[in-house]
């Protein structure tokens, strides 16, 4: 028979667990969304951890969806990634030759996985000089790095073939960015920044300038959350004070209300 105070005591745990559990879930769903969030204002990192979490969840077609849309900003993970999804028609349509121009630009990035990938693709493909060029491009790269014992079973001349080519592949150096640098300046990113008056400022901003919806959080307390257009309070927001009280809130123009309500 169970004491009657370890009977408490474990009523005790369990309610306390029952307590906790609501406010974990609460605080991953915050997180997640706020993962989410920074993903879609095109935060890079973001949107390569969220990939990760959707594909170790079985979620295939997101996880690829949000690789890609890092690979366009030319993270080398995401590009791998990419790549071996329409390899492998994973999450992606079964595509070898789109899947290989992501890989390679993945291994241009510095993806050393990438590259083992390509010259794996290469050998399983019989494409013997190329599969033996991408182990050199990591020899080039790395001096201590061991070949695998398989080039050795090529001739002398496919060997040295193969050195030329990874050189030409490494004097092309990195590839050109994609998108366009033009156009990953101007697309609206999620910041934390300070405003040059010292103010804190948390949202979108296009090239470092606040620009959509954010928070200013001033020195003394107050804040502002609302819209933003070129660095100031622009559309519509509410000015709390430090206590958290709205102070005034309606439609703002460079800086200013135009109208708004009063809290009395």
């Amino acid at each position: 028979m169970i004491h009657p105070l370890y009977s408490l005591f474990y009523t005790i745990i369990f309610s306390f667990l029952l307590y906790l559990l609501p406010n974990t879930l609460t605080a991953q769903k915050a997180d997640s969304i706020e993962l989410l969030r920074r993903a879609e204002a095109n935060h890079l990192e973001s949107q390569v951890n969220l990939a990760i979490i959707r594909s170790i969840n079985g979620r295939l077609k997101d996880a690829h969806y949000w690789y890609k849309r890092a690979a366009k900003q030319n993270h080398p993970l995401a590009c791998r990634m990419v790549g071996l999804n329409h390899l492998h028609g994973k999450g992606a349509s079964k595509n070898p030759n789109i899947g290989e121009r992501w890989l390679q630009r993945s291994a241009k990035l510095g993806d050393k996985e990438a590259i083992q990938a390509l010259s794996k693709h290469c050998k399983n493909q019989n494409r013997t000089l190329e599969a033996i060029a991408w182990q050199f491009f990591i020899k080039f790269e790395e001096f201590e790095y061991s070949l695998p014992s398989w080039i050795k079973q090529s001739s002398n001349d496919v060997i040295e073939d193969a050195k030329v080519l990874a050189q030409k592949w490494k004097t092309h150096g990195k590839p050109p960015p994609y998108p366009t640098k033009s156009y990953l300046n101007s697309t609206p990113k999620y910041l934390e920044l300070y405003l040059p008056n010292g103010d804190k400022f948390e949202g979108m901003t296009t090239q470092g300038i606040p620009n959509g919806p954010g928070k200013r959080l001033v020195k003394d307390g107050s804040s502002y959350l609302g819209e933003f257009s070129e660095g100031k309070e622009n559309g519509y927001g509410t000015w709390f004070n430090p206590k958290g009280l709205i102070m005034r809130q309606g439609l703002w123009k460079d800086g200013s209300p135009v109208f708004s309500n009063q809290s009395q």
